[in-house]
């Protein structure tokens, strides 16, 4: 199973590496989009899209940001959370020595607006 995992994984990453030069694969968030939406997309992009997919919408279930319960909660700060400091025991792994602060509470925002089921932040 692991094995099939790593092989979807290299396929997203080998097909993303190809398709997101293209900035019509890279959507906005409906509610949580910020002022720095295209500098945040762009850190999706880079950073995110390989293993979530474009829109969230990623190949392995367990990746996606839509159509499944999140496991670490939705709160924006659960999820700057887990994009610091990663899952130990997934391929999620953290970004706080690659981001600063504000990067990783932006990335946060703009993932937890592609889940339009869950309601928006004050």
């Amino acid at each position: 199973m692991h094995l099939r995992a790593l092989v979807i994984i290299l396929v997203v990453a080998l097909v993303g590496s190809v398709s997101v030069r293209s900035s019509a694969w890279v959507s906005r968030p409906s509610h949580e989009a910020t002022p720095q939406s295209s500098d945040t997309a762009n850190l999706y992009r880079i950073n995110c899209q390989m293993c979530h997919g474009p829109n969230g919408k990623a190949l392995i279930p367990e990746m996606a940001f839509v159509g499944r319960k999140w496991k670490h909660g939705t709160k924006t700060t659960d999820m700057a959370k887990i994009i610091a400091e990663g899952v130990k025991g997934t391929p999620m792994l953290p970004f706080k020595s690659k981001l600063t602060p504000a990067q990783i509470t932006a990335l946060a925002r703009y993932v937890r607006g592609f889940d339009t089921t869950l309601r928006k932040e004050k």
